[in-house]
């Protein structure tokens, strides 16, 4: 017969772990948001909607349309990355991301597809990560990017890369900037969200095969993913990784996601400049 000694001592313990159990998610917590301070992340938020027209109805300054993701990839030269290894496809689609059109389809892995079929409903309506739901179709994108003066987002190069589908409605709208810190030059990317963003920082790696990886799990110090919110930012337990190859004129892509160290969505794109589809059409 258990003692009443006997169950205030396994109350103290259940309580002691208990304890420690909170003590190592505000550590995480304290840790997590620490990392997101010494990053500059993106201001940007959105009210409900996000959607093609995102820039006008939220007031973002712009400035002139801008041929691609990067100015120039020798910015970005590091350690991990040589520009001059790059296939000339592959540096072509980076410095002039808006004369391709991109097709794509969507795999969502194993214990996601539940969680992915019940979110698609509401990114359809956000226009926001609007990809389709598990048997969805494939897609195809078509892309504008704008310069984002500094007055509404002040990190280095920053422009808005909007992708939309056949009937324009959007299914990315992100804000690509980068910033440097140490001897490397990191690609920084922030998709807008009501009152927050989703943003990402990658590495960018050179592969043999002419192409680059474009990583959050290089190891080194401001890559990951963040949540910005008003109250300030903090970092997920979130990776992705882009990995692009040449494809004759054009290029092939894989994006990777994973939730705690499980993978949950691969995404293949291919992409190759828009007058090329027009003079085979």
């Amino acid at each position: 017969m258990t003692t009443q000694r006997e169950r205030r001592g396994r109350v103290a313990v259940l309580f002691a772990a208990g304890l420690a159990v909170v003590a190592l998610a505000v550590g995480r917590l304290r840790g997590a948001v620490a990392r997101a301070e010494s990053v500059p992340l993106s201001p940007l938020f959105a009210r409900w909607r996000v959607g093609a027209d995102y820039l006008d109805r939220h007031g973002v300054a712009t400035g002139d349309p801008l041929p691609g993701e990067m100015d120039d990839v020798a910015a970005y030269e590091s350690p991990e990355f040589e520009p001059d290894a790059l296939d000339p496809a592959v540096r072509r689609f980076y410095e002039r991301t808006a004369e391709y059109d991109l097709d794509y389809s969507v795999r969502w892995h194993p214990g996601f597809r539940l969680g992915a079929a019940l979110a698609a409903r509401a990114t359809s309506r956000l226009e926001q990560l609007n990809l389709p739901a598990p048997g969805g179709i494939d897609g195809t994108l078509r892309s504008r990017i704008v310069a984002v003066e500094e007055r509404s987002d002040p990190r280095d190069g920053a422009r808005a890369w909007i992708r939309t589908d056949d009937d324009g409605v959007a299914v990315f709208v992100a804000v690509y900037a980068s910033h440097v810190s140490g001897d490397r030059r990191y690609v920084n990317i922030a998709v807008p969200l009501p009152a927050s963003n989703l943003s990402t920082v990658l590495l960018p790696r050179t592969c043999e095969d002419g192409g680059v990886e474009l990583t959050t799990r290089a190891g080194t110090d401001d890559e990951g993913l963040y949540l910005v919110t008003p109250l300030g930012g903090v970092a997920l337990p979130l990776a992705q990784r882009f990995r692009v190859r040449p494809d004759g004129d054009g290029v092939r892509a894989v994006h990777e996601m994973w939730a705690f160290g499980r993978q949950f969505l691969t995404v293949e794109y291919g992409a190759e400049p828009t007058e090329n589809r027009r003079s085979e059409g």
